[in-house]
């Protein structure tokens, strides 16, 4: 009587309690969290044995990085004096740390140990041999500078050098250190890459990669990367030669003058004098500035040598600089901008027919980033830049650098940089290594998150989650080899059903019809045709009422934007509605291959040459899609979505044919006495699925796991008596349980 009570409470719970926190607002359905808890920078990218493991430090693995299965805590042997931050896992094939056991590799996590008292930074090390439990080593730490500020160690094995390297930052520097070891034990210092690109916020989570590029084997390339805080991430090709990092001519171009850049120059201030320019005061002096003047802060993201610059005799100084006239030609005016936040006072303005038609000041930093204006209307009239600076007070001037005529608005408020994503939520980027020489692609993965508001989402089973997968490649663009990007091929998986059509012509805002998920985990691959180049057109995802999140595309200033303003819950912090926009090259199609799950939007554009990633918090009866044009129509060309299954077995959503109850599958001899072995078989609707099969105990913890095929027998031997919850999930994300009785 008291197990038939026990089963009565326990079993539903278990159950029950599974269900509701995979199901939980605003939990992602096919993006990794932890079942419970904090996530953040992926560490350990690595793949070996035919799995890919996930470590944050807690750990996951998976065969196909599509379906995870969840390992408990890795980390064992510390003395709780530091907390495990960023870093990186190897496998050590040839056991130069002497950590294997039995001529076994070992695997071995090197991390930043950030001390709970002092705040040093330095790099320790735990291995393992089973790969799921991680021994710390008593020699830690292996390097330690004491520095506050020395984090986020990738290594990776140098077949140039047969040694070991490690790129790590010093964040406060803006630079990337590399070390190399024999051993793993001990470390070199060999060089340092950086100051370079963006550097108007701490470096953080470094990584280096050798790449092919433009799809040809013979040719490579190394690919390094780095975050940049709060949320971005910052790229450079060249080559690593086994000591250093040596960026190609291509990015030096790109990065330091702005070679490539979609547009004319109008004026990039790289003259003695201010040639054609007429001047007032004494703020810009009598020609541009060669960066930083006496007392003014550290002057960085002007392009070439020079620029103007109304620091002169400091910010009580005032004058202003006026263009010669010119005439119109293109829909967008761009510049570089900084210095002091008061408009009117401290600006850039464009002038048409003698009135003021456009302003832009400084955001109070001395980091120029892009900003621009639309200026399409105004195409064939006469027009006058001015660079004004009337402020005496503190912030009181103003940095403008090259002013360029171009199609492409480059109004994204970022610094100059190669950058990886334009969305706010791609941070803490990293590779997979592959131990097993059977990947055949470059995939990696990052946190979906922004320090800005990471401490606040509204989330009640955990913090934070990771990006799907994405496939890199590296072409060649007027611009320097680019990095591009594409959702991971076996993402596939789970598809459940396919709607498409073609030559839908978009007018004024519609429900799609089309297409109706009953959820937002979804996939969407779009081409527009651009009939007209005046159209403001795209999707309003996650609509309810006035709630969407807005994806858009305007054609006058080759934009594409997201807007969450008003996606949901947007209040939990000030620094979330916001709209953010990228660059794309104009072409008279747009492709648009779009995530959407639950919390979150990824965008693919033209065939991954930019991708935009953003958080949303909707409701979850915000499930409505609409597409919008203004300014003319457009023609959607080619339409194909797909609902997407949960890769955790919430079958919402799942065709009728795949909803299974709890009988779709035998479990026998059960009851079952300890030490019985156990025979799963499905039924003949499940025949040749392959599945994951999952162990719970009465509290709901995990106690074993497996994956196997139509099939399959496992051993007692784990389990003591009591009621068990076997639960299997399917390859095409459904999940299905069963009771387990141990007497």
């Amino acid at each position: 009587m008291l197990r038939a009570i026990i089963f009565i409470i326990l079993f539903p719970t278990i159950q029950s309690s599974i269900a509701q926190t995979y199901n939980a607002l605003y939990r992602p359905q096919y993006h990794f969290s932890p079942l419970s808890g904090w996530i953040g920078d992926p560490d350990g990218l690595v793949h070996y044995k035919n799995n890919y493991h996930l470590f944050w430090w807690g750990h996951a693995i998976s065969e196909d990085l599509v379906f995870w299965t969840e390992k408990p805590w890795p980390m064992n042997g510390d003395d709780g004096s530091f907390t495990y931050y960023t870093g990186s896992v190897v496998v050590d094939t040839d056991n130069t740390s002497g950590f294997g056991i039995n001529q076994n590799s070992p695997m071995v996590a090197i991390y930043t140990m950030h001390n709970k008292t002092t705040g040093i930074e330095s790099q320790g090390l735990s291995s393992s041999n089973d790969y799921e439990t991680f021994q710390y080593y008593s020699g830690n730490p292996v390097l330690n500078l004491n520095n506050k500020d020395f984090r986020d160690p990738d290594v990776l094995w140098d077949k140039q050098t047969n040694r070991w390297i490690m790129a790590i930052t010093l964040p406060l520097e803006r630079k990337i250190s590399f070390y190399a070891s024999n051993n793993l034990l001990t470390w070199e210092h060999l060089s340092d890459f950086g100051p370079l690109g963006a550097v108007n916020q701490v470096w953080e989570v470094p990584g280096i990669v050798c790449l092919p590029f433009d799809g040809d084997s013979t040719q490579t390339k190394w690919l390094l990367f780095c975050g940049m805080g709060p949320n971005r991430e910052q790229y450079f090709t060249g080559n690593f030669n086994g000591t250093e990092f040596i960026p190609d001519q291509g990015t030096m171009d790109y990065l330091t003058n702005g070679v490539g850049l979609e547009g004319i120059i109008f004026e990039n201030f790289e003259t003695t004098t201010y040639t054609n320019w007429a001047v007032e005061g004494t703020a810009f002096s009598t020609g541009p500035a060669s960066g930083t003047l006496a007392n003014q802060q550290k002057v960085s993201g002007y392009l070439g040598n020079k620029l103007a610059n109304s620091f002169y005799n400091g910010d009580s100084s005032t004058g202003k600089l006026t263009s010669n006239d010119f005439t119109v030609t293109k829909n967008c005016i761009n510049f570089l901008i900084a210095g002091g936040n008061h408009p009117n006072y401290t600006c850039i303005n464009l002038l048409v027919d003698g009135q003021k038609v456009r302003t832009t000041t400084g955001d109070n930093s001395e980091q120029l980033k892009w900003n621009g204006w639309n200026v399409s209307e105004f195409k064939g009239k006469t027009a006058k830049i001015e660079i004004v600076d009337t402020y005496n007070a503190g912030w009181g001037h103003i940095n403008v650098d090259h002013i360029m005529f171009s199609d492409v608005l480059m109004d994204f408020k970022l610094v100059h940089a190669n950058w990886i994503d334009y969305g706010p939520d791609f941070y803490a980027l990293r590779a997979y290594r592959d131990y097993d020489n059977s990947m055949n692609k470059l995939a990696w993965m990052a946190w979906m998150g922004n320090w800005e508001y990471a401490n606040s989402v509204p989330t009640t089973w955990g913090k934070g989650f990771q990006s799907i997968p994405r496939e890199v490649e590296l072409k060649t663009t007027p611009s320097g080899i680019k990095v591009f990007q594409k959702p991971l091929t076996e993402l596939k998986k789970l598809q459940l059903d396919t709607i498409t059509f073609t030559d839908k012509i978009i007018s004024g805002t519609n429900t799609l019809q089309e297409f109706k998920p009953s959820r937002n985990t979804y996939e969407i691959d779009v081409t527009f045709e651009l009939l007209n180049d005046s159209a403001d057109f795209g999707f309003n995802f996650c609509v309810n009422g006035t709630k969407k999140m807005v994806l858009g595309y305007n054609s006058k200033s080759s934009v594409l934007y997201i807007d969450r303003r008003n996606s949901g819950n947007v209040s939990f912090n000030s620094n979330f509605p916001k709209i953010v926009n990228a660059p794309i090259s104009p072409s008279t199609n747009l492709r648009l291959h779009i995530f959407v799950d639950r919390a979150c939007i990824e965008v693919f554009v033209n065939d991954g040459e930019k991708v935009m990633s953003s958080l949303m918090f909707p409701n979850t009866e915000s499930t409505g899609i609409e597409t919008f044009s203004t300014n003319g129509n457009v023609n959607i060309k080619a339409f194909k979505a797909h609902r997407l299954a949960s890769i955790w077995g919430i079958v919402e959503g799942v065709p009728e044919k795949l909803k299974k109850s709890q009988d779709d599958f035998n479990l026998y001899p059960n009851p079952a006495e300890f030490g019985n072995t156990l025979t799963i078989e499905p039924n003949k609707y499940l025949t040749n699925q392959k599945y994951t099969c999952f162990i719970y105990n009465g509290q709901g913890k995990l106690i074993d796991q497996y994956e196997s095929k139509t099939s399959s027998s496992f051993s007692t031997t784990k389990l003591r008596s009591g009621i068990f919850l076997v639960s299997i999930l399917l390859d095409n994300g459904t999940l299905i349980s069963k009771k387990l009785v141990i007497k």
